[in-house]
């Protein structure tokens, strides 16, 4: 496994969902009611994010509805998500973590499987938009998480190598994603939701923990 550097990285690049935002009592729900609404099975939202590492909001409509996904299906989704981005709200200490980074030294990006149009609502709505130029959105990358290719894109546009990166998680997917590019990976285990595995490196349970832990020697 990729050992942590023994200064700050060059970039640290986040999971969002159940990492910087707290919308695992939120987009689940979203899930069961737009699923269900398309005609869909009634499906709880433990299913649901059991489904998230196969890909982004068609796919996952996709596999519960059991046939292609329209563009309306897809509208009706983001309809029910707009109405409830106004509950979803920052994990504690995640502002005061991207600005220790940012005084760090530290480029700040994230890399999410969700599709650019929830990112952007969620990111605006939080006022994360403003600590994180770089933003990867599952819709811009050929295959999902654990695959690197949204980590190595993230990195190419904060202009860094993967090496000089760690990339911080809730889930084992993130870890994987994380070690398949050959980047630092970081379990955040701040959120009740997350379920990264039990061998994780490098555990962080709660934000202010991610800069000691990229900053200790090995």
């Amino acid at each position: 496994m990729t050992r942590p550097p023994r200064v700050a990285p060059a970039a640290v690049v986040f999971d969002l969902d159940g990492t910087l935002v707290d919308t695992m009592t939120i987009a689940p729900a979203v899930y069961v009611d737009t699923i269900r609404a398309l005609g869909g099975p009634d499906v709880s939202p433990a299913t649901v994010v059991a489904t998230w590492h196969i890909g982004h909001t068609p796919v996952v409509l996709g596999h519960f509805l059991r046939r292609p996904v329209t563009d309306s299906d897809v509208e009706c989704f983001h309809r029910r998500f707009q109405a409830a981005v106004a509950d979803i709200r920052p994990f504690p200490g995640v502002f005061d973590l991207a600005d220790d980074l940012r005084r760090a030294g530290c480029r700040l990006g994230i890399f999410t499987a969700a599709l650019r149009r929830t990112t952007t609502l969620v990111l605006a709505g939080t006022g994360l938009d403003r600590l994180f130029p770089v933003v990867v959105c599952g819709d811009e990358v050929a295959a999902p998480k654990p695959a690197p290719d949204g980590l190595r894109l993230a990195c190419r546009r904060l202009g860094v190598g993967v090496a000089e990166t760690a990339y911080v998680g809730d889930a084992a997917v993130d870890l994987a994603c994380a070690e398949a590019a050959g980047a630092v990976a970081v379990h955040a285990r701040w959120a009740a939701s997350s379920t990264a595995r039990e061998d994780a490196p490098l555990v962080a349970h709660r934000p202010a923990d991610v800069l000691d832990l990229l900053s200790a020697p090995d």
